[in-house]
């Protein structure tokens, strides 16, 4: 008959607060396409103005991603009109953060949809916090054992769960302040507020180990 092995469980929680690397603007951008291509919705004054201060931050172009294009009501694709381009910029560094949103807030048609923070690649810190919980699920292990008068003889099984940094948008999180959701031209002193959301914000990251060691019977420990 199977009986299952002595063991000692411990449950472990080791976590890190990080700062956002940069954020990802989700915008609106009305403007115009006098020919019903791609090419040319890609040539708008409004998208090339957007590129250009894009790269003066040091974001590069192909980090601006169209996501949908829409003409107005009762305007045809062919006969060129105005237009409504969903953009997505990703990868914007946290220190030019402030300064992308204000100089967005000058370009005429551009409205800010959403936010969503960014942290980067975190293997590092996710191997770093696993040894961490590891370490102290052992010592925990080896404590017990010792006040029981038991050895260790092997961890028997184990798991973990993470919890991730927020990267939800921001709209999903708060309730926007002022002037986020609206135009950009409106006032871009309030977008740069709203931006403190961001600025003063730190992400959890997180791990909960769960560990059984198996021990020896009373009077195995030499």
């Amino acid at each position: 008959m199977f009986h299952n092995p002595d063991r000692i469980e411990t449950q472990v929680t080791q976590d890190t607060w990080l700062k956002p690397t940069g954020i990802t603007l989700e915008l609106r951008v009305i403007g115009s396409a006098t020919v019903g291509s791609m090419a040319a919705v890609r040539k708008s004054k409004e998208l090339l103005a957007i590129q250009e201060l894009m790269q003066g931050l040091g974001v590069p172009e192909d980090k601006i991603r169209i996501e949908s294009v829409s003409f107005a009501a009762g305007e045809r694709w062919l006969s060129g009109s105005s237009v409504e381009i969903d953009l997505e910029i990703r990868d914007i560094p946290a220190a030019v953060a402030p300064e992308a949103i204000g100089a967005l807030s000058a370009i005429k048609g551009a409205t800010l949809k959403d936010i969503r923070r960014e942290y980067g690649d975190l293997t590092a810190e996710r191997d770093e916090l696993l040894r961490r919980a590891v370490i102290e699920s052992m010592r925990q292990a080896r404590l017990i054992a010792d006040a029981a008068g038991l050895s260790i003889r092997s961890i028997y099984s184990m798991s973990q769960k993470w919890v991730e940094p927020n990267t939800d948008a921001l709209s999903q999180a708060y309730e926007m302040p002022r002037g986020m959701t609206s135009a950009l031209a409106a006032s871009a002193a309030d977008d740069v507020k709203g931006y403190q959301l961001l600025d003063n914000h730190e992400g959890r990251l997180g791990v909960f180990v769960r560990m059984d060691v198996r021990v020896g019977e009373f009077g195995d420990k030499v």
